[in-house]
């Protein structure tokens, strides 16, 4: 085992990193808890639902992936010191809180270190650690700074609260949390992912539902003007092809939208939007109760056509209806 092991949050930073001449051994922990099923479950059958999730949206073989990384973590306990590389946005902190879960339980290393960061001085739009150069990282590595016993407790109260099947302990906990600075608006962020009260779509659905509107039509000019909008959850090729599958499948936009996987359909996705699709943006119909919904927000199925768990974006509060 390494001196020194480094957990990053995808191969992009991972292969940056690797070039930025720092000591010890990098290994990246990358799932999308933001998507799919993500339940208090034995590491199989964990495994085995993300898999059948990601598979049936055209992502094979996820099983063996998401076991070699939790290996790699639940290794890396020996290490002298262990760095997690996770930033603000709704995707790391979601990683994060289950890294920490995780370690907990299996055994915390010596050191235990982060480097998290929400902006950049010289990257204007900022979103991620991938983008930045070997030497913007090797910086940030002396501001790297120890995980508190207060952080990790917070981390796993928010793991029970996100793969629990009621999430009414969510929004106790946007309030609470101060260990963890990113976490909070993590998890409001998370919260914005129910149907709202009025059109029934989470903000994602109706982000870039207005963008078709506006006549955003090919998917690499989708997924800028979410971002452009949206820092605590810049969208993913995956989820702006997921999405734009959804909104399609209810009839609120019609175009060229490729099954597969997501990275080969994104520059085929070229939409636009239909009256019902108008009608939803405006309020006037409830995706819910119109087309029905099936989806996972952690722990919490939203199926069928009501009543389903929403977030009242006003009121900061959840209601079912």
């Amino acid at each position: 085992m390494e001196r020194i092991v480094h957990v990053c949050n995808g191969d992009l930073t991972a292969d940056t990193l690797s070039l930025a001449d720092l000591p010890g051994e990098i290994r990246v922990w990358a799932d999308a808890l933001d998507r799919g099923p993500v339940l208090p479950v034995a590491d199989a059958e964990h495994y085995q639902a993300r898999a059948a999730y990601l598979a049936a949206r055209g992502e094979p073989g996820a099983a063996e992936r998401l076991a070699a990384w939790d290996r790699g973590v639940d290794e890396a306990v020996g290490a002298e010191e262990l760095i997690l590389w996770f930033e603000h946005d709704l995707f790391d902190q979601l990683a994060l809180i289950r890294l920490l879960a995780r370690l907990q339980r299996r055994g915390l290393p010596a050191t235990l270190t982060i480097v998290s960061i929400d902006r950049h001085p010289e990257v204007p739009n900022f979103l991620g650690l991938g983008q930045l150069k070997p030497e913007q990282l090797a910086e940030l590595w002396p501001r790297r700074t120890p995980l508190s016993r207060d952080a990790i407790d917070e981390a796993i109260t928010a793991w029970i609260a996100v793969t629990s099947a009621d999430p009414r302990a969510l929004p106790f906990l946007v309030r609470r949390v101060k260990a963890l600075p990113f976490l909070a608006g993590a998890l409001e962020r998370h919260l914005e992912e129910y149907p709202d009260p009025t059109s029934g779509m989470s903000r994602t659905e109706r982000q870039v539902l207005a963008a078709i509107a506006r006549g955003v039509a090919r998917g690499a000019d989708l997924m800028k003007a979410s971002q452009d909008i949206d820092p605590r959850y810049p969208i993913t090729d995956a989820l702006l092809v997921e999405t734009a599958r959804t909104l399609a499948a209810c009839g609120f936009v019609e175009g060229s939208i490729p099954s597969g996987p997501a990275h080969a359909a994104l520059p085929e996705v070229s939409a636009t939007v239909t009256a019902l699709g108008r009608q939803a943006l405006a309020g006037a119909i409830d995706r819910v109760a119109e087309v029905g919904i099936d989806t996972w927000r952690g722990g919490v199925r939203l199926a069928g056509k009501g009543p389903v768990w929403r977030w009242d974006t006003r009121e900061r509060r959840l209601v079912e209806r």
